[in-house]
């Protein structure tokens, strides 16, 4: 009778215990995609300007106007430049008749070394004085650096200008960045060369098109928590401007009590 008593007492305290006892739940953390909002960049974007003070002889170009890499965007007024090369050109005609008439006349001994050395020192400043006029000419037609297209004009032909002023600003169309702001968690999740879709809410018709990560920024600003990140889109059929809002699905940690 005692014995029984005693194991109805343990049996008690044991269910006591465990009722007392905290309920432990486990979070779970799962990867979901999240649509984030982000913006159209150009690939890459040109201020063209000059490096001296000069008059805009001529704007080659129009805003809008489709262009290639090395084609002549301004003229700058060059005429003294272009004169200075003709002259040169002559005078050189005549330094290297000259340097040939000493060279024949050392060899024949009937004129010194110290002739012939002093025409060909002639010659030859004549000749880098001609590589300084067709530079200053060069200098004075501006090409593109990059194919795409003529976004903004600054100047117009006649107009003044010195150095480092803006006259043209041009950008690639063939390719678009697509530029997000994310949370720091989504940091281990993204890697170089991730394809993702992008959608843009301006252009609903435009589907089927995905983009690749090509820059992960190694830093997360310190205020927002947030870091950059780039996906390259090819944009051959120009479709997709610079400044369209762009939704695309990145993976994301959702966490599940």
């Amino acid at each position: 009778m005692k014995q029984s008593c005693r194991c109805f007492s343990y049996a008690c305290v044991t269910m006591l215990l465990v009722m007392a006892s905290p309920v432990v739940s486990f979070a779970v953390e799962a990867e979901v995609n999240l649509m984030t909002e982000g913006v159209v960049k150009p690939f890459r974007s040109v201020t063209i300007s000059a490096s001296i003070r000069e008059i805009i002889g001529k704007i080659q170009v129009e805003e809008g106007e489709r262009i290639k890499e090395g084609q002549l965007l301004v003229s700058l007024l060059s005429e003294k430049q272009r004169l200075a090369v003709e002259r040169y050109d002559q005078m050189i005609s005549k330094a290297q008749f000259d340097f040939n008439a000493a060279q024949r006349l050392f060899q024949q001994n009937v004129a010194s070394r110290d002739d012939a050395l002093a025409k060909e020192v002639e010659l030859k400043r004549l000749q880098a004085e001609l590589a300084i006029a067709k530079a200053e000419v060069n200098e004075r037609e501006i090409v593109s650096p990059l194919t795409g297209v003529v976004v903004r004009k600054f100047k117009e032909s006649g107009e003044s200008i010195s150095e480092n002023d803006p006259i043209l600003q041009v950008m690639t169309t063939d390719q678009v960045l697509l530029l997000f702001h994310l949370e720091a968690s989504q940091l281990s999740l993204l890697k170089l060369g991730q394809e993702y879709p992008a959608q843009f809410p301006e252009m609903p018709e435009v589907k089927g098109l995905k983009a690749k990560i090509n820059f992960i920024d190694p830093e997360v600003d310190a205020r927002s928590g947030l870091f950059r990140v780039r996906l390259l889109l090819d944009n051959k059929a120009g479709l997709i401007r610079p400044g369209l809002r762009v939704l695309t699905p990145f993976p994301t940690v959702s966490v599940n009590p």
